[in-house]
């Protein structure tokens, strides 16, 4: 009997070192390898998240330019009938600098978090296991469990939410980068059109009065930018679209992703979290009920 009872402790302290060990080293690990690839831009891990986020930012950015050069397109055209549209524009380019200013968020939060929970929250997690291990008080494994899951959740909630958008935004990608060109198409006409009435207006007689080359300008705007606001017209709904896609992949998804690990967070933690040895006794307990 006591053999057995030698040999029981004597396994058990071998385990309870052996687990102090791998506690030790996993924290290790995390601090000086772990730590330095997820807070690094540059690292394989981070580099492809960063590049999506990269092109989602050059895409806000060109259609912020793309609705402010065709506001000033519009403003240009004679009488207020197209100032509406000019400002609803000038208010679309603004909310397209918000959507930047989320990327900027989200690129900053991705090494940011990855250095948090590998360089201070995982190693804390594993001191914790290690000092349960050691001293087999409760509470030293309720916090390392709770920390390390903590840790683990919200460096996951950006990579998580970067994928989920991807596979949103990747559907109206095409109708975006449509609208970019339509808009640059549009800027284009209008200065080749400008470039002509300068160059019509050299080819003038020099003799024409005053008055009738300003009736010529005025005749060849109109005609210009009467075409130019029947497209602009159509092209408001399409930025608008754009925008709300942008939204909707930066801002929103986000959010959901965040609630929803928030829920899954307190779900875990909240729960009992056992730890080995009172696993362990309870099966004891278990065996000798059986066994009577």
């Amino acid at each position: 009997m006591e053999n057995k009872t030698d040999s029981s402790f004597e396994r058990s302290i071998l385990f309870r070192v052996v687990a102090i060990i791998v506690c030790i080293i996993i924290a290790c690990i995390s601090f000086f390898g772990l730590a330095k690839s997820y807070s690094s831009p540059e690292s394989k891990i981070n580099k492809e998240t960063i590049k999506y986020l990269d092109e989602k930012k050059t895409t806000a950015l060109e259609l912020s330019a793309s609705a402010t050069a065709v506001s000033t397109l519009i403003t240009l055209a004679p009488g207020d009938d197209g100032t509406p549209v000019a400002n609803k524009l000038m208010d679309l380019a603004g909310y397209f600098l918000i959507v930047v200013s989320a990327i900027y968020l989200e690129k900053y939060l991705l090494t940011i978090l990855g250095a948090l929970t590998f360089k201070w929250l995982i190693p804390i997690s594993m001191l914790a296991l290690a000092v349960y291990f050691g001293s087999k008080k409760e509470l030293f494994w309720k916090i390392g469990v709770k920390i390390f899951i903590f840790g683990l959740a919200i460096y996951a909630v950006i990579p998580v939410s970067v994928h989920v958008s991807k596979m949103i935004y990747s559907t109206y990608q095409e109708s975006i980068d449509a609208t970019i060109d339509e808009a640059n198409d549009l800027a284009d006409e209008s200065e080749a059109s400008k470039d002509d009435d300068k160059d019509s207006k050299k080819s003038k007689d020099t003799e024409s009065s005053f008055i009738d080359k300003a009736k010529d300008a005025v005749n060849s705007v109109k005609n210009t930018l009467s075409v130019t606001a029947n497209s602009v017209k159509n092209m408001v709904n399409k930025f608008i679209d754009g925008l709300a896609v942008l939204i909707v992949t930066t801002c929103l998804i986000p959010v959901l992703v965040i609630v929803f690990f928030i829920w899954l967070v307190k779900l875990v933690l909240g729960s009992a979290i056992s730890s080995p040895g009172a696993v362990a006794m309870r099966g004891g307990k278990d065996n000798k009920h059986d066994n009577r």
